[in-house]
């Protein structure tokens, strides 16, 4: 059972960047995309911060002029998540269970238009979470750089030694996907 699970390419992601900053969202609009949604810890912020920063402010302000909705989707407790995202002004799911597909199903339901999966991206630092959930739907993967591993709690920690065997596979069998996308992700 674990053999094949580990053997799926669910946990390929479409694309990598350094971080949410280092991402062209101009050629993402203009390839369909409209909306964005985004995992919270990790991704936006480390586990030791609550609320957003400048830059987040900033970057949540260039991706609505571009034209992008966007919706936090996170496994974090929904008092975290609310405080941070009605900072930020976006919408959230909390409590999201991902890799389980119901938190990412209902956070799709609740953007404010109806968008086909074909617009829609998942922006995280896990691939055993955000990939994983992501490609299950058939939506778009953007993998980003963990911002402070130190600070992660005991689960996200369990899920990186298991990222790193699904990335020894993925080396195996797929040398031209984990020099793509896993390499340096790996050397971290």
């Amino acid at each position: 059972m674990i053999e094949h699970f580990l053997r799926s390419k669910n946990f390929i992601p479409n694309d990598i960047a350094d971080s949410i900053h280092n991402i062209d969202y101009a050629k993402l609009y203009e390839d369909g995309f409209r909306l964005i949604l985004t995992d919270l810890d990790n991704t936006l912020i480390a586990y030791d911060e609550t609320m957003p920063n400048e830059s987040l402010h900033l970057w949540k302000q260039k991706v609505e002029e571009i034209g992008f909705e966007v919706i936090v989707v996170s496994n974090s407790p929904k008092r975290r998540v609310r405080k941070f995202s009605e900072e930020l002004k976006v919408k959230y799911r909390a409590k999201s269970l991902k890799p389980l597909r119901g938190g990412l199903k209902r956070a799709i339901k609740s953007a404010q238009n109806k968008h086909p999966k074909s617009e829609i991206i998942m922006i995280g630092d896990q691939i055993m979470t955000d990939v994983f959930v992501a490609k299950r739907h058939g939506i778009h993967a953007i993998l980003v750089k963990a911002i402070k591993k130190k600070t992660e709690i005991w689960i996200t920690r369990m899920n990186r030694r298991i990222e790193r065997r699904i990335i020894r596979k993925i080396e195996k069998k797929d040398k031209e996907a984990f020099e793509k996308f896993f390499k340096e992700y790996n050397d971290e």
